[in-house]
């Protein structure tokens, strides 16, 4: 197994400024990213954090001026992040998807395409029932 060792804080700051530039087309404020640099990536400087805090921080705008609240509404550990990230995906696609979904890929010792995903998750009854039951058209 491959670990990524964590990062020093300047390589935080980069990363998450290359990640925010290059996929988002986005740019934070000087003090947005020393508030992030005091907090979050002070504590924690694992290269998934940063990634994680990328796709957090993306809906900032340079005008968004630095309040604890806004600061105190990025995860803080990796931890914290996935279960925000987890917690989004199933307020928008539902438990049951989101658990099914993630077990099949874990399973998957060689990964699967999105064809034999949608292909596994429609064999799943409760999987098809609730999106039969949002489908417009209706799927039955």
């Amino acid at each position: 197994m491959f670990q990524v060792p964590p990062l020093g804080g300047a390589d935080c700051q980069s990363l998450l400024v290359a990640l925010l530039a290059g996929r988002y087309g986005r740019k934070l404020s000087k003090d947005q990213l020393h508030a992030l640099s005091d907090g979050v990536l002070a504590s924690d400087t694992s290269p998934m954090l940063v990634h994680l805090l990328g796709s957090f921080v993306r809906h900032w705008t340079s005008a968004d001026v630095i309040e604890p609240w806004l600061v105190d509404s990025v995860p803080t550990t990796l931890d914290a992040g996935l279960e925000c990230l987890l917690t989004g995906l199933e307020r928008c696609y539902g438990a049951g998807l989101v658990a099914r979904t993630l077990g099949l890929m874990t399973l998957a010792e060689l990964g699967l395409t999105d064809a034999e995903l949608d292909d596994a998750l429609s064999l799943d009854d409760a999987v098809f029932d609730a999106l039969a039951s949002t489908a417009k058209p209706t799927l039955r």
